[in-house]
C-alpha cells in the first residue's frame, strides 16, 4: 500500500498457429500490461475493418437505444468469415435503421408545421375560425404564412391597391402570422407578394383536425416500428458489438507481437502476485519472468474510502515505479491541514452532509462528494478540540485552544504541523531510497538524509537561541559540516563552485520558506474565527434595534452559508498548494505511467 505493486518483465514466445488463441487467453485472464514500444506484425487492412464495424454497431445501438452487455466473451474464430457475416448483417440491420431514421426526420419536420399552425390558428381564435372558414367558404381562398412585424406591413400595403383583404395577429419576438383573404383571380399576385417578401406560407392542410389526427397516427407508427427493431435486433446487435469489441482489443495487441524465428515474441509487465496463476493458466507458449530493470507500468493500491485523493495526486503526475504511493500521505496530510483551518462541528457535519450526498446522488462528482465527506469530518473533528460550534464556543471544555483567543498558540502550532509534514517529506524520500536501493538518493538531493539533519539543526539552532537563550555553538559547527558535505556533492554535479554555492543557498532557503509557509494554516484557522466574529457582531446591532427576530436568525444562518462556501473553497486551495508545493517537491518525482493491463473483460 506504501509502495506501488512489485512487477515483473514477462516475454511470451507463442508457438506457430496460436497468436489468436494466446493473446484470447491473456485477454481473459486480464493482467498483463502489454508493452507497446516495439510494433512490428501488424494487419492494419484487418485492424481497419474492424474498428470501422464496431463503431457502426455501436453507432446503430445509440440510434436505437440499446444499452452495451457483455456477458460472455466469444472465441476467436476465423475473422475473415466473422467480419463478411457482420457486414451483411450490419448492412440489412442499417438498411431497415436508415429507412426508419430518415421517415422519423421527415415525420419530426411535419410535426414542426403542425405546431406552428396551432400556434398561429390560437392567435386568430378569436377573430376567425381558419379550419371552419376554409371549409365552408368555397368562394373564397386562403393563404397563411407568417413574417416579421414590418414585412407583415410591407404585405398589408401592397395588397392594400388591390383590395385585397389581410389579417395579421402578433405571435413572438417580432413575429407576425398573417391571413390573406382573396378570389381566384387573383392567386397569382398573392404568390408573387409572398415570394417576394419571403413569407413563411404554411399549407391550410396543417390546420385540419383530421390530417392532425392522421399525423398523430403516423408518429405512434413510427414509435412502434422503433420499438419493434429495438426487440427484434436487441440480443444480436449486442451479441456483434461484444464481437467486434473482443477482436479490436486482440487486433491492439497483435499490434505489438515480434517475430523471432519460428515464433512470435510478446513482451510486457505482470504483478508479481499474479505471475503464478498467469504462467499456469497459458497454452502454447513458453513465459517467462525476468525482474523489472528500469521503470515500468504503476500499480498503486489505495485503500477505497481514500480512492478520491487519487485523482488529486494523477492531476499532478502520476508516480514512478518504485516511487513511494503518495496517495495515503497525500490524503492525511490533506484532511489533518483541511480540518486544522475549518475547524468547527457544525460547519464540518454540513459540509460532511453535503459531500455525503453529492457522493450517493451524483456518479459524475462521487469523488468530490468523498473529499469533501472526509473533510468535513476532519473539519468536525478540530472544531471538537477547539470547542466550536458554528462559531459558538465554550458549550463544552476546548481540548486544544480556542484559535481567535489564543494567536499565538495557533501561529506556533501552525509552524510545528509545517515542521511535521516536511520532514515527513524527508522520511519518505529516505524510505523511497532505501527500497530502491540507491544510495545517491539516500544521501544526495534535496530530501536527502543530509538535507534533514540539517533541517532539523537549523530548528535546534533556532529553539535554543530565541526560545530557551542557550549556547549553540556546537550546533552550528555540525550545521556547517552538514552544509559542507552537501556542497561537495553540488560541486561534483555541478563542477562549478559558484553555481554550486548559489544552489546550496537557494535550497538552503527554500526549506525555511517552506516552513514559514505553514504559517497559513494559523492564518486561516484565524480568519475562519474572524468571520464569525463579524457575523455576530452584525446580529448583535440588529438584535439592539429589532430584537433577536426573523433578521436576526436570518443574518446569522447566511452568515454561516457565505462562511461555509468561501470557506471551503479558500481552504481548499490552499491546501493543495500546501502539498503540492511544500510536501510533494522532496518525495515525489512523477513521470511514471498507470498500469492499464490487457483485459478482454473490460466494459469498455
Amino acid at each position: 500500500m506504501l509502495f506501488p505493486e512489485k512487477m515483473l518483465r514477462v516475454k511470451i514466445e507463442i508457438e506457430p498457429g496460436y497468436s489468436n488463441e494466446v493473446l484470447e487467453q491473456i485477454g481473459k485472464i486480464g493482467t498483463m500490461h502489454i508493452d507497446k514500444s516495439k510494433t512490428l506484425l501488424s494487419n492494419e487492412s484487418e485492424a481497419s475493418r474492424v474498428k470501422i464495424l464496431l463503431n457502426l454497431v455501436q453507432k446503430s445501438m445509440g440510434q436505437l437505444e440499446i444499452e452495451r452487455k457483455r456477458k460472455e466473451i466469444p472465441s476467436v474464430f476465423d475473422i475473415g468469415v466473422l467480419l463478411d457475416h457482420v457486414e451483411n448483417t450490419l448492412g440489412m440491420i442499417g438498411t431497415k435503421l436508415d429507412d426508419l431514421l430518415l421517415k422519423q426526420k421527415e415525420m419530426r419536420e411535419e410535426s414542426k408545421h403542425f405546431e406552428r399552425a396551432v400556434t398561429v390558428k390560437k392567435e386568430f381564435e378569436k377573430v376567425l375560425d381558419i379550419a371552419q372558414l376554409s371549409e365552408e367558404i368555397q368562394m373564397i381562398k386562403i393563404r397563411i404564412g407568417i413574417v416579421n412585424i414590418e414585412t407583415a406591413e410591407l404585405l398589408r400595403l401592397s395588397l392594400k391597391k388591390k383590395d385585397i383583404f389581410v389579417i395579421d395577429q402578433y405571435l413572438y419576438e417580432e413575429t407576425s402570422s398573417v391571413v390573406v383573404l382573396y378570389a381566384s383571380e387573383e392567386e397569382e399576385d398573392i404568390s408573387f407578394a409572398f415570394a417576394t417578401l419571403k413569407v413563411q406560407e404554411i399549407s391550410l392542410n396543417y390546420f385540419s383536425e383530421q390530417e392532425s389526427e392522421v399525423q398523430k397516427q403516423k408518429e405512434l407508427q413510427i414509435i412502434l416500428d422503433k420499438k419493434n427493431m429495438f426487440e427484434a435486433y436487441k440480443e444480436q446487435l449486442q451479441g456483434i458489438e461484444t464481437q467486434l469489441y473482443t477482436l479490436n482489443m486482440l487486433e491492439k495487441a497483435k499490434s505489438s507481437l515480434r517475430k523471432i524465428e519460428d515464433r512470435v515474441l510478446l513482451e510486457g509487465w505482470i504483478p508479481k502476485s499474479a505471475s503464478k496463476a498467469f504462467k499456469n493458466m497459458i497454452r502454447h507458449a513458453v513465459v517467462t519472468f525476468t525482474s523489472v530493470d528500469g521503470d515500468a507500468p504503476v500499480l498503486i493500491h489505495t485503500p477505497y474510502a481514500l480512492k478520491p485523493f487519487e485523482k488529486l495526486i494523477t492531476n499532478f503526475s502520476y508516480p514512478k515505479y518504485g516511487e513511494i504511493n503518495p496517495v495515503l500521505p497525500f490524503a492525511l496530510t490533506f484532511l489533518l491541514l483541511f480540518g486544522i483551518m475549518f475547524g468547527d462541528i457544525g460547519h464540518g457535519l454540513v459540509l460532511a452532509s453535503l459531500g455525503l450526498l453529492v457522493r450517493k446522488k451524483s456518479s459524475e462528482y462521487a469523488d468530490l462528494g468523498q473529499i469533501y465527506y472526509l473533510s468535513g469530518l476532519s473539519a468536525a473533528f478540530f472544531g471538537f478540540l477547539y470547542s466550536s460550534v458554528f462559531g459558538v464556543h465554550n458549550l463544552f471544555p476546548c481540548l486544544l485552544f480556542n484559535p481567535i483567543e489564543n494567536i499565538n498558540a495557533t501561529i506556533i502550532f501552525s509552524i510545528v504541523i509545517g515542521i511535521g509534514i516536511i520532514t515527513l517529506s524527508f522520511i519518505l524520500h529516505i524510505l523511497t531510497a532505501v527500497k530502491r536501493k540507491e544510495l545517491s538518493l539516500l544521501f544526495v538531493g534535496e530530501g536527502s538524509l543530509l538535507w534533514l539533519l540539517a533541517y532539523w539543526f537549523s530548528i535546534g539552532i533556532l529553539v535554543k537561541s530565541m526560545v530557551q537563550k542557550m549556547d549553540i555553538t556546537y550546533e552550528l559547527i555540525f550545521l556547517s559540516l552538514f552544509l559542507v558535505f552537501i556542497f561537495i556533492q553540488m560541486l561534483i554535479n555541478k563542477a562549478q563552485k559558484t553555481q554550486a554555492f548559489i544552489d546550496l543557498l537557494r535550497k538552503f532557503m527554500e526549506i525555511i520558506t517552506n516552513t514559514i509557509s505553514f504559517l497559513r494554516v494559523g492564518a486561516f484557522a484565524l480568519a475562519h474565527g474572524a468571520l464569525f466574529m463579524a457575523v455576530f457582531s452584525m446580529a448583535k446591532m440588529i438584535s439592539e434595534n429589532y430584537g433577536e427576530g426573523f433578521f436576526y436568525w436570518l443574518l446569522i444562518i447566511v452568515g454561516n452559508v457565505v462562511i461555509i462556501v468561501l470557506e471551503g473553497v479558500i481552504v481548499t486551495i490552499q491546501t493543495l498548494r500546501l502539498e503540492y508545493y511544500e510536501f510533494f517537491k522532496r518525495f515525489f518525482k512523477g513521470g511514471g505511467s498507470p498500469y492499464h493491463p490487457y483485459n478482454l473483460n473490460s466494459k469498455g
